[in-house]
């Protein structure tokens, strides 16, 4: 895995991946498996990094340096801006408006449905 590897790839957005860098992620990211094996959702894009719903069940964004894509198939009705240093922000339509993370996790009830939602929509695809 070398570190430009996501360069080369067409947009990740749906994609399933899988955890690489163990000692990294470790330091990084106490609120996930660290076995290797284990493969999450990515529910969206920020900066090009990942937004997973972690062990915790929360919605955090963990570096895409730390995960190989095994999938990245693109999801229908997803909307991708690219920021202004070439960077990738991509989300389900209804999940990609300024401010919708920061409301959800003040708890917003709006937003707090609406995500819960779209993920459950994303994982009854899934699987």
């Amino acid at each position: 895995n070398s570190d430009g590897w996501l360069q080369d790839l067409p947009a990740p957005l749906r994609s399933q991946i899988e955890k690489t860098g163990m000692d990294k992620l470790k330091m990084h990211s106490p609120d996930l498996t660290h076995d290797g094996v284990t493969k999450y959702f990515v529910i969206g894009i920020e900066a090009d990094d990942f937004r997973i719903l972690n062990d915790l069940g929360k919605p955090y964004v963990y570096p895409a340096a730390l995960f190989d894509v095994i999938d990245s198939e693109r999801p229908a009705g997803w909307l991708t801006d690219i920021g202004g240093d070439g960077e990738q922000y991509a989300y389900p339509a209804a999940l990609n408006t300024p401010g919708f993370f920061e409301d959800f996790f003040d708890q917003k009830p709006e937003q707090t449905a609406i995500f819960w939602h779209e993920l459950n929509k994303v994982l009854s695809h899934a699987a």
